[in-house]
């Protein structure tokens, strides 16, 4: 044991010590980090259409504006009484579909009625502002049409039928519907602002992407490196042999990719709380971000599983990385088959009538470790037992990551047997 721990020392400095280890780590952070800030580097101009008086403003100002009148809300139940209260605020408003000949293009038109007093308008204006976080997300479930009239049954009537049209699409069974049925989000739910929460979300999948990437760039080389240096028969000079290396260099490699995600993950989550701040958010429902999800979970609950999910899709990818050095020989081939890995998983998309090879995409990491994933109703097992997409992944990205390493070790013993 103290030859094993000896060895993953020195392999953790080999890779530490590489020039690509901290150009591939410092590029993921400076992206997230951009990602984060960017919204500080933005600036609008606004027009008074009376006056003409042109406002120079930052999207930022802009964003705390929004989130100072939205967390007016938090904790309100979605109810008739919040409803009404809205709609009182919008009423004389009327949002029309305008057609055009192309119905892809069609565009939602505001047709307000304002008093020509310019002292009452504002009122009217300041009015609906106050409401504006409420009104945008209420019809983003109802519609424009009936965000005027629609009462609390009906508002949760439509995001009902919002979850039940996208599980026949996704063609759930008889068992996966009642298992919903059983595990559904309680109503009427409450409203939380939970801008930083829902960026936090919505950054996982680049994240995931950008992490698996520098995952293949910092060890696609770990057991290439030694064929192209013509040092790798050397171990078999030594007292352990090849299995003891392999564990050391495999251990390591691991560590420093885990470490590395939780790193990015950290720092990324750090700075959009700098940014927006958390606040209740952290306890508002998923729903409030995610309207027609299933899941029966909180933002801060589903941020954690993601996280969870990006951990173990680290460790995953650093072991691939391993079993394409050793089989391919070259760093750099090693690398482009992750990148193709990564991207290929990212972009390409099955038809959901193709049920089992459109889930084994959909639990693969580029897909699963990101928000949209939280529609995602299909389940994994049968018999009346059922997993998740994310209790699937916490099983079975270890389990995928052991047979790669079992695999590697195959691979590696055969070629130093080979040998040249």
């Amino acid at each position: 044991m103290s030859q094993l721990g000896t060895l993953y020392k020195l392999e953790i400095k080999k890779i530490i010590k590489r020039k690509m280890t901290w150009i591939a780590f410092a590029g993921v952070v400076l992206v997230m980090l951009f990602c984060c800030f960017e919204v500080l580097m933005n600036t609008y101009v606004l027009t008074d259409s009376q006056t003409g008086e042109s406002v120079r403003y930052s999207a930022y100002e802009r964003a705390m504006d929004r989130q100072e009148r939205g967390e007016k809300f938090n904790g309100r139940l979605i109810d008739d009484d919040l409803l009404q209260e809205m709609q009182a605020a919008y009423a004389g408003e009327q949002i029309r579909e305008s057609g055009t000949d192309n119905a892809m293009a069609a565009s939602a038109c505001v047709i307000s009625e304002v008093p020509a007093d310019k002292a009452e308008a504002e009122k009217i204006i300041q009015q609906r502002r106050q409401y504006e976080a409420i009104y945008n997300y209420v019809r983003g479930v109802v519609g424009n049409e009936d965000v005027h009239t629609v009462d609390a049954e009906a508002f949760y009537r439509a995001r009902q039928q919002m979850i039940t049209d996208y599980g026949q699409i996704l063609c759930l069974t008889e068992g996966e519907q009642e298992y919903w049925r059983r595990h559904e989000a309680q109503t009427p739910y409450a409203y939380y602002w939970n801008m930083g929460t829902s960026m936090m979300l919505a950054s996982s999948r680049t994240m995931q992407a950008l992490t698996a990437l520098m995952i293949g760039m910092v060890f696609s080389g770990v057991f290439a490196d030694e064929h192209m240096r013509k040092t790798d028969q050397l171990v078999l000079c030594s007292r352990h042999g090849r299995g003891m290396l392999y564990l050391a260099k495999l251990l390591a490699a691991m560590t420093l990719a885990a470490a590395g995600t939780l790193l990015v993950g950290g720092i990324t989550l750090l700075s959009f709380g700098v940014v927006y701040g958390y606040g209740e958010s952290w306890n508002a429902p998923l729903q409030t971000y995610v309207e027609s999800s299933p899941f029966a979970l909180t933002m801060g609950e589903g941020i954690v599983i993601l996280m969870a999910l990006l951990f173990l899709a680290a460790v995953l990818h650093s072991a691939l990385a391993l079993v394409l050095s050793c089989l391919t020989r070259s760093g750099v081939a090693s690398m482009s088959l992750v990148m193709v890995y990564t991207l290929g998983t990212l972009f390409v998309n099955v038809p959901e009538r193709l049920r089992l090879l459109s889930q084994c995409l959909y639990l693969s990491p580029a897909k699963a470790v990101c928000a949209s994933a939280f529609y995602d109703a299909r389940l994994v097992g049968g018999a009346g037992h059922y997993l998740t997409f994310w209790q699937t992944g916490i099983l079975l990205y270890p389990m995928l990551t052991l047979v790669l390493a079992m695999l590697g070790g195959l691979i590696y013993s055969r070629w130093q047997i080979s040998g040249r």
